[in-house]
């Protein structure tokens, strides 16, 4: 019996480029998503730390659902980076260290 296999997440797709930074990426991904209360989404990155793109990436699913993905991605590296959406404002703020509660 084999391993059932998952259906790809619908909705926009997201690509990320070799070569080009995370925060590049993010940046131009942002730009193009649609922010609920109109307008686009907005990233402010908070830290030095930034990483580049290795090999090209492709994410399915809503803005949020790619960043997602792709902050899973960068959790083993040495330095993590946190992201916090907030929706109502339509930011995604970038840091080095989780965000205090």
């Amino acid at each position: 019996i084999g391993t059932p296999v998952k259906a790809l997440p619908s909705g926009p797709e997201w690509k990320a480029a070799a070569g080009i930074t995370l925060q590049e990426t993010l940046t131009a991904w942002a730009d193009k998503a649609d922010c609920p209360n109109g307008g686009h989404w907005v990233v402010i990155w908070q830290t030095p730390v930034d990483y580049r793109i290795e090999a090209p990436l492709t994410f399915r699913g809503s803005f949020e659902s790619a960043l997602d993905q792709v902050f899973d991605l960068y959790r083993p590296a040495e330095k993590r980076l946190y992201a916090e959406a907030n929706r109502a404002q339509c930011l995604v703020s970038v840091t080095g260290r989780p965000v205090d509660r």
